[in-house]
């Protein structure tokens, strides 16, 4: 019997999965509905616990173009990381797995594709959808010019929903940093930035759900780690000669002051105060002065959040 070869395709789609049983066939469903059938779809189980590998597997079965792997829980950018060693079409695409695509994302990717043949990096943007069903139209950020180092370093305006890029760009940049657990794609997008424009769709591509279980729920370390990986990017992966300085200082203040102030209402008071004192490294405000003082005030009847940090090599 001369065995199936699947024909070459122009995306990968790809959805790291853990713990969805609950969402993920809508999620995989939305990618069968794409109007453009040009796509092979990379189904990661990262060591779910809930269901979720069988369902893959139930749902890889229905379409050649589906696969599914398993492997032992490593978080987001591992399960991308594998599935990146897994796909081989020239355009990547992703999806989480509690999201949904708009049917004509592919389509618009491909059209766009055609008339700019020298892009490689193209994002659009997202609307919201609740738990109930609700959905909430966003404008999107950015869609009327490409954008850089500077627009992403000041904020991340970019979803994982909501782009795909050549391949040759993550081979060239690296691949995701699987000691992060959250930020992983904000990181990866920074060093995107720096070797390419980022150019924009002007067009939705899915709706984001919001739930009780969202891993990018913000908080002091979310907030911390941001910084963390911004500071990174300006000390050691040649953003510096990229963003201007007054970006750095207003972007880094904001954030190690939002650190503080999350820290600071979890009564996490000795690493609110710490954080401040980052923020006054690059702005000092009558709120942060404020949060730092009751800080020390309050230290003595805090709690800490132990929740440590990753290595940023």
């Amino acid at each position: 019997m001369i065995p199936q070869v699947k024909p070459p395709t122009t995306f990968s789609v790809i959805m790291p999965v853990y713990n969805h049983v609950r969402y993920v066939a809508q999620a995989v469903g939305s990618v069968l509905a794409q109007g453009c059938g040009d796509w092979e779809l990379c189904l990661v189980d990262d060591g779910s616990t809930d269901g979720s590998g069988k369902l893959l597997d139930d749902l890889a079965a229905t379409d050649r173009r589906i696969t599914a792997i398993h492997q032992p829980n490593g978080g987001p950018a591992a399960a991308r990381n594998t599935a990146l060693a897994s796909t081989s079409a020239p355009w990547l695409t992703y999806i989480d797995s509690d999201d949904v695509w708009l049917p004509e994302t592919l389509q618009n990717y491909a059209d766009f594709i055609a008339a700019h043949p020298d892009v490689q990096f193209i994002y659009g943007y997202r609307h919201r959808l609740s738990d109930d069903g609700t959905v909430t139209e966003l404008a999107g950020e950015f869609q009327d010019r490409p954008t850089g180092p500077n627009e992403l370093f000041g904020r991340m305006y970019l979803s994982h929903l909501c782009v795909c890029y050549r391949r040759e760009l993550i081979d060239c940049a690296g691949g995701y940093d699987e000691d992060l657990r959250t930020c992983e794609d904000y990181e990866l997008y920074l060093r995107f930035s720096l070797l390419c424009p980022l150019v924009p769709l002007g067009k939705p591509t899915g709706l984001r759900r919001r739930h009780a279980t969202n891993i990018s729920r913000q908080s002091g370390h979310s907030r911390l780690l941001q910084a963390k990986i911004l500071q990174r990017f300006i000390d050691r992966q040649g953003g510096a000669d990229a963003v201007d300085a007054g970006v750095v200082r207003r972007r880094l203040g904001k954030l190690y002051y939002a650190a503080g102030r999350q820290y600071f209402k979890a009564r996490c008071f000795a690493q609110a105060r710490r954080a401040i004192a980052q923020a006054h490294q690059y702005r000092r405000t009558i709120n942060s002065t404020a949060i730092g003082i009751l800080s020390s005030v309050f230290g003595p009847f805090g709690r800490v959040d132990d929740e440590a940090l990753p290595p940023l090599a």
